[in-house]
């Protein structure tokens, strides 16, 4: 955006601003794009969930305000903002009062360090993957004291909930992510992005191949597992079916949302649907790419960029615009697959859903990470590491190996922990089935 807005102010009209005054404006500006996006994502996803979920459940969906219902979500944020907003006498105000500000916020900073484009990121942080999950773990704070605040017993328990979960998945999602980590060796969520240029096998494991855009790591062993692992992660950490306990409405009433109305519960929605696009974003961006696809790779290349300050505006607009629409394909894909999951699979019991977590889905990436570590290896390492036996091998053999090896592992690993689990939820299942018969011979 600098560079761009640099070439317009004084190359194209010769103003000659200082670069501060260019810094400012191309802050400004992504700032001010970077709150539209969020509250009209939230619009969208809202009406376009109504409208897949009722197609599934052979329903219409919003169909009355506007032209096929389009501006529904339009009239609910209207409905919010002019809905009575009620505290309850034994409340503490000011905690119930910043709680949905609490969750709100973090969700906004996230976009600080998300890539839309080519040179289309508003910061690109060195440590931008480790920021963008450690200020998404500050929602927690807001829900517990948004629940804790509202002086209800259902409320409490739905915060408790809350954080229980995301605690137990944050820790899988983050193991899933060091995976990719260890192989790729940066933090950068822009570096991670040019890793996958490359075609079904990256340039930066095998230099040589053809750059189409597709050398994402979901092809490989340790991304797709990672992949599998993560989406699962952000399914809980999003509260979406089936692990939406927290605001179970036939447990609980709301959850933490119990006590809120008008514009206070309005901004948990906002939150939660921010939060669900940040999370398929970020999967697609880690293990699909990103904004990585067929031509745009060559159309940056003629782009005006610091290394190439003579390059021609009209490639910038023409990589933006096919690399934010391959982004915004595979995130409202990954959104499409969780409105898909809400309408194919039933809520989960709450001891379910710790018992999947930390017993099968936290060894799995463990074992994962071990398998980057291999991957590593035998793409990367030499004599100086230890592996000289590898040294004269072409890049593709080390590649294919890697692969093998991988897949073996991870496969095993896999039916491993499955067939404990299975056995363990057996033994559990045998023994409520017992203490239902006591149950019924006492009554």
């Amino acid at each position: 955006m600098h560079d761009v807005i640099n070439h317009l102010i004084n190359t194209v009209f010769g103003l000659g601003w200082p670069s501060w005054a260019i810094s400012l404006i191309a802050y400004l500006l992504v700032a001010t794009i970077l709150f539209l996006v969020a509250p009209f994502q939230m619009l969208f996803l809202t009406y376009f969930e109504r409208r897949a979920i009722a197609q599934m459940q052979d329903r219409i969906g919003p169909n009355r305000v506007g032209p096929q219902g389009l501006f529904q979500p339009v009239a609910d944020g209207v409905k919010m903002f002019t809905k009575e907003d009620i505290v309850p006498d034994a409340a503490d105000k000011w905690v119930h009062l910043i709680g949905p500000g609490i969750v709100v916020a973090p969700t906004m900073f996230m976009f600080a360090v998300l890539p839309w484009g080519p040179g289309m990121v508003p910061m690109d942080m060195n440590i931008g993957l480790l920021f963008f999950f450690a200020i998404s773990s500050v929602s927690a704070v807001g829900l517990m004291a948004s629940g804790w605040a509202s002086n209800n017993k259902f409320a409490l328990l739905g915060a408790m909930r809350a954080v229980a979960q995301m605690v137990s998945y944050e820790i899988p999602a983050v193991l899933s992510l060091l995976a990719i980590v260890v192989v790729t060796g940066s933090l950068s969520i822009v570096d991670l992005i040019h890793q996958q240029a490359g075609l079904f096998i990256s340039t930066a494991d095998v230099p040589g191949i053809p750059d189409w855009g597709l050398g994402w790591f979901v092809f490989t062993p340790v991304g797709f597992l990672a992949f599998i692992a993560f989406f699962i992660a952000a399914l809980a950490e999003g509260e979406r079916t089936p692990f939406d306990i927290p605001e179970a409405d036939s447990e609980i009433v709301a959850g933490y949302m119990t006590e809120y109305s008008g514009m206070k519960f309005g901004l948990f929605y906002l939150a939660q649907y921010v939060l669900n696009f940040l999370l398929c974003a970020i999967t697609a961006i880690i293990f699909f790419g990103g904004w990585q696809g067929p031509g745009v790779g060559w159309l940056y290349a003629q782009a005006i960029t610091p290394a190439n300050p003579d390059g021609n505006g009209l490639f910038n607009v023409l990589a933006g615009v096919l690399g934010v629409f391959y982004f915004l394909a595979k995130t409202y894909f990954f959104f499409f697959v969780m409105v898909w999951v809400r309408g194919a699979y039933a809520r989960l019991r709450i001891d379910q859903l710790m018992d999947f977590g930390w017993k099968f889905l936290i060894p799995l990436t463990l074992v994962n990470v071990v398998s980057a570590a291999i991957w590593v290896g035998l793409t990367k390492w030499g004599a100086a590491e230890g592996l000289a036996f590898v040294e004269g091998w072409a890049s593709l053999m080390r590649w294919g190996v890697a692969f093998v090896v991988t897949l073996l592992l991870n496969v095993a690993a896999y039916f491993f922990l499955a067939r404990i689990y299975s056995q363990a939820q057996d033994e559990r299942a045998r023994l409520d089935d017992e203490v239902l018969e006591r149950l019924t011979n006492v009554a």
